[in-house]
């Protein structure tokens, strides 16, 4: 049996994932960049990551993990991108190529910070604190440069835990927590 990563995530919907995927190609070819994007139903920006593991997700971390996902009281919240920009040590073998931002992203950060808070009230470990939200567009040997976009991202209602079999680039959404209207 393959292993899984396991993560909660915020996600786009297809169309708004379609959208993202347009415009980040045509942003890479006006900069002379292969757009070998990822898959759009895959994209997303990650709250939290639980790491991978063999087989099956272990039951009670899913429902530690669950009920405290439940607990998570926030409203709903518009996000955007300001740049693209790619990540990671000269010299490194992948670079992940992201859409990030400021203010566009703040309200994911605060999401974040109250997932985690219940997390770790429920006795999860808590993640490392350096966090910022990115979309991942694609992986590449070289970096690229950053450059500024204004791009809309989609309006976040509800966030989702995600198993991920590796190797298989397929998300399967586990679970559903709505953020109120």
């Amino acid at each position: 049996m393959p292993g899984h990563k396991l993560f909660f995530a915020l996600r786009p919907d297809a169309e708004t994932a379609e959208r993202i995927a347009r415009v980040a190609t045509a942003e890479h070819a006006a900069c002379g960049l292969a757009p070998r994007l990822r898959p759009s139903r895959i994209f997303h920006i990650t709250l939290h990551y639980f790491g991978y593991a063999d087989g099956e997700p272990d039951a009670q971390l899913l429902a530690l993990a669950s009920r405290a996902a439940a607990e998570v009281v926030r409203p709903a919240f518009d996000l955007g991108f300001e740049c693209f920009r790619s990540w990671g040590e000269a010299g490194a073998s992948k670079h992940p190529f992201v859409l990030t931002g400021g203010q566009g992203l703040e309200a994911v950060r605060e999401l974040r910070d109250a997932l985690v808070e219940r997390l770790v009230a429920h006795g999860l470990a808590a993640p490392a604190r350096d966090y910022e939200p990115h979309l991942t567009l694609r992986y590449d040997k070289r970096p690229a440069p950053a450059w500024q976009v204004d791009l809309p991202g989609w309006t976040a209602s509800e966030f989702v835990l995600v198993k991920s079999p590796q190797g298989e680039t397929r998300h399967e959404v586990i679970g559903r927590w709505p953020l109120q209207p």
